[in-house]
């Protein structure tokens, strides 16, 4: 995977099983589907793998452009951001 010049937000929505929706924002400098990999481990580390209503059915992912950039060159991450802290 190519690394981003600047990293992105992703908003990933992950339907159960049980017809619940759950989201999650995943910021990472590589591709959308490193996003979704952030996500899903997230999801399966909150409420299991196994096969029950939380089991994951289906995955939805929208960008939702690159992260803010605070006036130190810092970059501005929301409180509930997933990030791969091996990128950064």
């Amino acid at each position: 995977m190519a690394e981003r010049s600047w990293p992105h937000r992703f908003r990933i929505s992950i339907q159960t099983n049980g017809g619940a929706v759950t989201t999650y924002s995943a910021v990472t400098w590589l591709s959308r589907e490193k996003a979704i990999a952030i996500a899903v481990m997230a999801h399966i580390s909150r409420h299991g793998s196994g096969h029950g209503p939380m089991a994951i059915r289906d995955v939805g992912v929208v960008e939702a452009g690159p992260v803010g950039r605070a006036p130190d060159g810092a970059m501005i991450l929301e409180g509930t951001d997933l990030t791969d802290r091996m990128e950064f």
